[in-house]
């Protein structure tokens, strides 16, 4: 069986070689079909001030259907997607689109959206909010598939780990390349030790796993990882080691 972090140094290769932000967007699809998933959308929100406002149509990369996008951007559907407002709270986690609708229920406008959705295949699936310390951008990547029900909820199921990892390399190679804004310059150099705790994440390990390899405390871990979060002024571990890795703090 292949292993998934052989899997993420193949696919980091790949976006290293994408001189575009389309060819990032090509790398992402083949990668995620391979997982069984069929579209990609990544998003760039400016400094968005009211969550539970209008909503102004936001920078998108995808490779849904034409047709369904300019739906989307005429019908205004942003001002109606659960999904996209829940991305814009500053959480971390994956988010599963049909778990969304379940806890918020449709209204009109979003029974027609949903089905207009369907008819494209863009049905089932899973997004990843990003949130850029600084000027308080948000960024995001979503996957789809339209395989049925069943299949979706266990192909979603099984997928959300490397589909997190996959969408935060896919984060820094776009900005990167100049989507939405460059990734930020580090500018304090992390100490040794805040190094070694983070080339253990990008390995999969725990906190208490770092603890024991290291002989320090947990606590102490994590202050050392709170310290290259701000240092490379991203949000999350996951975020950390994609931009390490693209910044070449860490190789593969």
């Amino acid at each position: 069986m292949v292993s998934t972090k052989h899997v993420l140094g193949e696919f980091q290769g790949d976006l290293e070689q994408a001189a575009t932000p389309e060819a990032c967007m090509a790398v992402m699809r083949t990668r995620v079909g391979h997982l069984g998933f069929r579209n990609v959308v990544y998003g760039h929100t400016p400094n968005p001030r009211d969550i539970d406002g209008p909503l102004m149509p936001y920078q998108r990369y995808s490779s849904i259907p034409e047709r369904w996008e300019k739906r989307y951007r005429e019908m205004n559907y942003q001002n109606h997607c659960q999904i996209y407002r829940q991305c814009l709270r500053r959480g971390t986690l994956p988010l599963v689109w049909h778990e969304i609708w379940e806890r918020f229920g449709l209204d009109e406008t979003q029974i027609r959206m949903l089905d207009e959705a369907e008819q494209c295949g863009v049905t089932f699936g899973i997004s990843v909010p990003i949130y850029e310390r600084g000027r308080g951008d948000f960024f995001g990547a979503g996957i789809s598939t339209d395989a049925d029900e069943a299949e979706a909820r266990e192909l979603i199921d099984r997928s959300l780990a490397p589909i997190f990892q996959m969408a935060h390399h896919l984060h820094q190679a776009m900005t990167g390349l100049g989507v939405g804004m460059p990734p930020a310059a580090v500018t304090e150099k992390l100490t040794m030790r805040e190094w070694e705790c983070l080339r253990w994440v990008a390995d999969g390990k725990s906190t208490w796993d770092i603890s024991e390899i290291e002989s320090i405390t947990e606590n102490t871990v994590k202050f050392h990882l709170r310290n290259v979060l701000k240092k490379l002024g991203v949000s999350t571990r996951a975020a950390a080691v994609a931009k390490a890795f693209r910044l070449g703090i860490l190789d593969l």
